[in-house]
């Protein structure tokens, strides 16, 4: 009998590779990112700041300042993490620089929670101003840079420098919360200056938000 001269088809395996290439790029991302510091114990006592802003493609004809500019607020009535359809604001505000040492994260804190997110973290436009009285709630997405944020233990630092000023806060609580749950955005009881981070959970899911309170421990003015 004769043998079969049909080749057979590539699409398979090269859809395997591809794969194989994709799995690899992610374990490899996380090893990156993992904040090993924290698995052993090592906090590192300063970080760098993060590399300044350049806004790209839509948003390159956007401001970029530090100067105050109204920012409208969010009115879907959810807490902030899937970003919307609207297109890149006039002006992007920068506020300050977040740094969360246990988990290696720096961030320039922008004004607003849509495309904002992209270049940083987002204030929620309402709650309270870095380091002010009430609770100042700040968004950053997942996988960054808020992929390790439910690392963060009672007792962790976080950092907001604010042009001359230093904020330093004291996590003391986190939970998860559904979308609609705003409340979280309000005022804390017994709280006199609080700090409110949020994010999507579970990781790639997304159906719910992590929320990681912290105190106003210390201000500092370099």
């Amino acid at each position: 009998m004769a043998k079969s001269t049909q080749k057979r088809p590539k699409a398979p395996r090269l859809m395997i590779a591809l794969g194989l290439v994709l799995v690899a790029v992610a374990v490899t991302m996380e090893v990156v990112d993992y904040p090993w510091g924290r698995l052993f114990g090592v906090v590192p006592q300063a970080l760098p700041d993060p590399a300044p802003i350049v806004l790209t493609g839509e948003d390159a004809d956007s401001l970029l300042t530090d100067e105050a500019e109204p920012v409208p607020e969010d009115e879907s009535g959810i807490l902030p993490g899937e970003e919307t359809e609207d297109g890149p604001p006039a002006v992007y505000v920068q506020l300050g620089i977040l740094k969360i040492p246990s988990l290696g994260v720096s961030q320039h804190v922008l004004e607003g929670t849509g495309r904002q997110m992209r270049y940083g973290v987002g204030h929620v436009v309402g709650t309270a101003g870095l380091g002010q009285e009430g609770n100042c709630a700040l968004s950053g997405h997942r996988p960054s840079p808020f992929r390790y944020l439910d690392k963060l233990k009672a007792g962790d630092k976080i950092t907001i420098e604010e042009g001359e000023t230093l904020y330093t806060y004291t996590v003391y609580e986190s939970f998860s919360v559904l979308p609609e749950e705003t409340w979280v955005l309000s005022d804390i009881p017994g709280e006199t200056a609080a700090l409110t981070l949020i994010t999507c959970t579970p990781y790639l899911v997304s159906s719910h938000r992590l929320i990681v309170r912290a105190r106003l421990t210390d201000t500092t003015s370099a």
